[in-house]
């Protein structure tokens, strides 16, 4: 099965300091050990910017680069780039929805996964849930 990463997920992966981390590290430990059905992730170019970009922030620049390296390098995760036929769908997704505190990374997530007919994210963000997907941890 293939399931959607967002960039809670990816930061708390890398950043010991994320209150996430724990979880983060069991799900990604399960999966190495084949012990669920994630065949896979597929997350975006703005979802990879994001979590490169928090990491830096919230842990360091090495960090940073090492999640950045891991992702183009990993034949596990693909990564969706934005293009003409995505990006609109993302923003009339965040036109649509003005009572949604959803950012323009999270709709064209979501645009992302519908394209891709994903119903699932590893996430820590509930917006996702809200936008109907299921979410783990």
């Amino acid at each position: 099965m293939l399931i959607f990463v967002d960039s809670s997920a990816l930061k708390a992966s890398y950043d010991t300091k994320d209150d996430y981390h724990a979880r983060a590290d069991e799900l990604m430990r399960k999966i190495e050990a084949r012990e669920t059905e994630i065949t896979g992730f597929v997350t975006t170019d703005y979802v990879l910017d994001e979590a490169v970009t928090l990491t830096r922030f919230a842990h360091s620049h090495a960090k940073a680069v090492e999640l950045a390296s891991a992702a183009m390098a990993s034949k596990f995760m693909r990564v969706v780039y934005s293009d003409e036929g995505l990006f609109p769908d993302a923003v009339q997704i965040f036109k649509s929805h003005p009572d949604k505190e959803w950012s323009l990374t999270d709709c064209l997530s979501f645009a992302a996964m519908r394209k891709q007919e994903i119903k699932t994210a590893f996430t820590f963000d509930a917006h996702f849930k809200q936008a109907g997907f299921a979410i783990i941890p």
